[in-house]
């Protein structure tokens, strides 16, 4: 493995990432890019994601993102050469990443408990689809599909239309990142302890967390959540509003801002109107009041809007494509693409970490490996 950079938080930490696709080899991503040691073990086939539209060579859009700041050794986990080199490589590791069902861990003799029993010191992580016990847990499942199972399918789209997957990949991200966090937490306690443990997480508990809000209202109203577009059951007005050219996100959570809005948009009448005076009247009148809105916002385009409105107090933005991120003057002032460190591809940036420490960004320090053609 290589060496790590003594400046960033998890230097040292020597980590074997042996899951495959996205959310696995995310949080494998998140331990590299804080500076662990992270070696990628791939079946010698090599990883699905590496196929995954748009390609690059023996690499795709996806392996870049996950598989950033790692070195990899193709291993076949079922052959006897293969189990004997994992046996080399855990002897020095600090934590052993998988994504594999429970009857492939003991088929492939990776029982968590036995290996923790030879390797005490030994974080072991594992991110299934539905868990390691219960009726599904020897389900396979995919972002899209445990999304419809946790209902966020259910909550996504507009109010007359049909259930729709959320646009980026909230379960294999959010999977990779509750990944990382656990076992952070383990390196944390080890620390005192001298002990490894197992971490477990899921997609479908990653999924259970992001629609915690609809779970608790419906206890307290014992109505079904719907589907509210781009806007919220919660809140009022928020969401997405037509301009004169182009549309735009408003976001209000209290009277405050409300009152600020109206005023920017020259609509002072609506403050004191009955109807709107409080937010839980906002949510009832909101179709109306997104109308009347709207009738002020036609006047100017976008993104005049969302400067005069964000910068007075008024949370809103433009709705923009992913990729204007990359000529964001936001972006450029805190770094938010990093330099992709690799001559033969046509990436050159990345959004790298959401974290700063001392106001430094940790790097790419290298790109997502080749497969390993041993």
């Amino acid at each position: 493995m290589s060496a790590s950079s003594p400046a960033l938080p998890l230097a040292g930490i020597r980590v074997l990432d042996a899951t495959s696709n996205i959310a696995g080899p995310f949080g494998g991503a998140v331990l590299a890019d804080l500076g662990a040691d992270v070696l990628k073990i791939e079946t010698p086939v090599g990883d699905p994601s590496r196929s995954m539209s748009p390609l690059d060579g023996d690499r795709s859009a996806y392996f870049h993102i996950v598989n950033r700041n790692k070195d990899v050794e193709a291993i076949d986990l079922k052959s006897s050469v293969g189990k004997k080199r994992l046996d080399e490589l855990l002897a020095d590791a600090d934590v052993f990443l998988t994504n594999f069902l429970p009857d492939r861990l003991k088929a492939l003799d990776l029982d968590p408990d036995s290996l923790l029993s030879t390797y005490p010191r030994l974080i072991f992580g594992n991110l299934s689809s539905y868990g390691t016990s219960g009726p599904d847990a020897a389900a396979p499942g995919y972002d899209a599909t445990v999304q419809a199972r946790t209902g966020i399918m259910h909550v996504t789209g507009e109010p007359d239309g049909n259930p729709v997957r959320a646009g980026v990949s909230v379960l294999d991200v959010g999977g990779g990142m509750w990944l990382a966090i656990g076992v952070l937490a383990a390196l944390v306690e080890r620390h005192s302890t001298g002990k490894g443990k197992v971490v477990e997480t899921s997609l479908y508990e990653t999924g259970a967390t992001w629609v915690s809000y609809h779970v608790s209202a419906e206890q307290l109203t014992g109505a079904p959540s719907v589907r509210s577009g781009s806007g919220h059951p919660a809140f009022s007005p928020y969401g997405i509003f037509t301009t004169g050219s182009g549309t735009i996100c408003i976001g209000v959570g209290n009277n405050n801002i409300f009152a600020k809005l109206c005023t920017l948009i020259e609509r002072t009448d609506l403050i004191d109107n009955p109807k709107y005076a409080v937010n839980v009247d906002r949510v009832k009148n909101a179709t109306e009041l997104k109308g009347e809105i709207e009738q002020a916002l036609v006047t100017h385009d976008a993104r005049y809007w969302a400067e005069l409105l964000g910068r007075n107090g008024v949370p809103a933005d433009r709705v923009a494509l992913p990729e204007e991120l990359q000529s964001d003057a936001q972006g450029r002032a805190i770094d938010l693409l990093l330099d992709y460190p690799d001559s033969q591809s046509k990436v050159k940036k990345i959004p790298g970490l959401p974290l700063r420490f001392n106001g430094k960004r940790p790097p790419i320090r290298k790109a997502a490996p080749h497969k390993d053609e041993k």
